[in-house]
């Protein structure tokens, strides 16, 4: 079957590769499933195999921490509002199980060898660039929680798998010279164009708002206007602290854990130096910043003269953060300050002041006050805190088994909560009401606890632990459901979005009528001097370039690609509207073909190639939801719903 996908690949656009994608799913799948119902310590039935809660929370924990890393520093819970992840990680547990049928049915396998050698190219195995056994246990025994080698290669395995399937899904795609050639002229093709740009604030001084209006704006939106729903859980804590190792920590695991991370007690070559700021604004004028520098020289003639650098620094460095330090910047390695600064300052000699450096920031004055050598603090000099951290972990490790055990009991009946707190001497503390985006003080060290507590029914229990090994089991004990704000309270949010909605209907509207007229013969200058607008102009640019003065836009791109010398549209590119006119189009040189004629025809490869694993990731997606919808998947409400 997967050959007949690789045959079909010329058909790929046309949608033929989806079809036979899912013909392959639909065929192999119902052999062996099972409707039986999870139990209570399950998450879910799926195709016969029985989910548990452990596998469940891992998988969503893991794809919860991955749209972290994703989205930076944005809140939890707007990942949480933004994304369902239980139903993605039940998802993916479903997909996982597609691709190991299809493994098995087209006899695949990831030998031994295979894993091994996959794991052995990690760099987070690796010590010197080759693969250590000790570095390998240590880093998944340092995980939170720690992961047993055999399930990580496990888990390993199955990913290999599924990208052998992938790989059959690609194999055999190819690109012709014709396609070649075409995408080519394509992507050198370039057009010039006049515009501009309509945006929503320009209307809203004409923007007018009647009581009727906001009154059936408020009606008709008044999910937009609730007091949100909130919940208090009840949570006990436990610590590593609770479980003291009185034990003695054997010197051979000692000199293991030092040999294993050798890395945490080398240090890099550092220096320790002072730095006096005058700082050079962004748009400064080349007379002006010419003046600065000459007032660096200066000072810099009054430290070769003798005078204090840290006196100077204070009544001239403008770098706030440690001019009233004299200037003092601490012990800093190789790579901490801007690369000029960095270059400038270890190339000093001890004691020796530097001409002016200039960086993004201004001109620097440093003096190199030490410079420390590169170096591994040795065994005798990290023995006790070795011997502490491996106190830790076993202390991590006691606590940890002890929730697990708990949370047996809890998962039985999570009736049990404050019986087995009570058995056990454990606090319980009962949170105030909270609202998904909000926080809990108490609970600052482990913040997804409160969007989770979202994520449960009432009464249900679940755990989360911080980096130190602290761990939370905690219990969704009440809900107050989202009321609705009366419309006086939500009267001044009303008038704003219903002002904004205006304005940009005005624009959009406004965009499209000025279209119109250009058609009709007004010109572009003329539309524009209504509005007291300047016109602009792009230049040549490519479908592919940032536009010149509009920024990125694949919509105003698009357009002015499909739009011939003299024609004119309507742009509407998220909250800018854009009325455009083509000037030019100029077709691609075809000078430098040959020398970039197999780049291209690889660009074009990988993109049929992500063509048809998109193809594959759409017919999986659709063939979890029909067995969603049909049952053949049953899931526990508790966990999923």
């Amino acid at each position: 079957m997967l050959q007949q996908m690789r045959e079909a690949q010329g058909w790929l656009i046309k949608g033929v590769l989806w079809a036979v994608v899912f013909a392959f799913i639909a065929t192999s799948l119902y052999f062996g499933m099972s409707n039986s119902s999870p139990t209570s310590s399950e998450v879910a039935t799926v195709l016969g195999q029985r989910v548990g809660i452990a596998e469940f929370q891992r998988v969503q924990n893991n794809l919860y921490q991955n749209y972290r890393n994703i989205f930076g520093n944005r809140a939890d819970f707007d990942l949480r509002e933004r994304f369902n992840f239980r139903e993605m990680a039940l998802e993916q547990i479903v997909r996982q199980t597609l691709l190991k049928r299809m493994a098995k049915q087209e006899r695949l396998e990831v030998t031994d060898v295979e894993l091994y050698e996959s794991i052995a190219t990690i760099p987070a195995f690796q010590e010197e660039g080759k693969f250590d056994p000790d570095r390998y246990l240590a880093v998944l025994r340092q995980q939170v929680p720690p992961i047993v080698p055999q399930v990580f290669e496990e888990q390993q395995r199955e990913a290999l798998l599924g990208q052998k399937v992938y790989n059959l899904v690609t194999a055999g795609i190819n690109v012709t010279d014709a396609e070649v050639v075409d995408a080519y002229q394509r992507e050198n093709e370039q057009v010039a164009a006049r515009y501009v740009t309509l945006i929503p604030s320009l209307f809203n001084d004409e923007v007018t708002l009647t009581d009727e209006e906001l009154q059936a704006h408020y009606e008709a939106e008044q999910d937009r206007y609730q007091n949100p729903e909130q919940r208090q859980i009840k949570y006990v804590t436990i610590a590593p602290s609770r479980f003291p190792y009185k034990g003695e920590i054997a010197p051979d695991l000692i000199e293991d854990y030092y040999a294993t991370n050798e890395d945490e007690f080398t240090q890099p070559e550092r220096v320790q130096a002072r730095h006096l700021l005058l700082k050079v604004p962004s748009n400064v004028s080349d007379e002006r910043e010419a003046e600065i520098r000459t007032q660096a020289e200066g000072l810099l003639q009054q430290l070769r003269d003798g005078a204090d650098f840290a006196e100077l620094a204070l009544e001239h460095s403008e770098d706030e953060a440690t001019a009233e330090k004299g200037g003092d910047l601490g012990t800093f390695p190789r790579g901490q300050m801007v690369a000029p600064f960095d270059e400038a300052v270890f190339a000093l000699e001890v004691g020796a002041i530097s001409e002016p450096v200039r960086t993004t920031f201004g001109f620097h004055i440093i003096r190199l006050d030490d410079k420390l050598e590169a170096g591994t603090k040795s065994l005798e000099e990290v023995k006790e805190e070795i011997e502490t951290t491996l106190q830790k972990e076993r202390e991590q490790e006691a606590a940890l088994a002890f929730v697990d055990d708990i949370m047996v009991f809890l998962e039985e009946d999570p009736q049990q909560f404050e019986a087995l707190a009570e058995q056990h001497d454990l606090d319980i503390t009962t949170a105030p009401f909270v609202p998904r985006t909000g926080r809990l003080p108490n609970l600052a060290q482990a913040p997804q606890i409160v969007p989770r507590a979202f994520d449960l029914n009432q009464g249900a229990i679940d755990t989360q632990s911080t980096s130190d090994g602290t761990h939370y089991i905690f219990r969704v004990a009440e809900i107050q459901e989202a009321s609705t704000i009366s419309f006086e309270e939500a009267k001044e949010r009303v008038t704003n979005d219903l002002k904004q909605q205006k304005s940009r209907d005005l624009a959009n509207q406004t965009a499209d009528d000025w279209a119109a007229k250009l058609q009709s013969g007004t010109s572009l200058d003329e539309l524009a001097k209504t509005r007291d607008m300047q016109v602009a102009e792009t230049g040549l640019f490519k479908r592919n370039d940032s536009i010149p003065q509009y920024g990125r836009s694949a919509a105003f791109s698009r357009m002015a690609f499909d739009l011939q010398p003299g024609e004119s549209a309507a742009v509407h590119d998220g909250s800018r509207h854009a009325v455009i006119q083509v000037t030019e189009r100029k077709p691609a040189d075809m000078a430098d073909f040959e020398t970039r004629k197999q780049a291209t025809r690889e660009q074009l490869l990988r993109q049929k190639q992500q063509q048809a694993r998109a193809a594959f990731d759409n017919a999986l997606r659709d063939e979890f939801q029909q067995l969603r919808e049909s049952g053949d998947i049953v899931v526990n409400p508790q966990y999923v719903f």
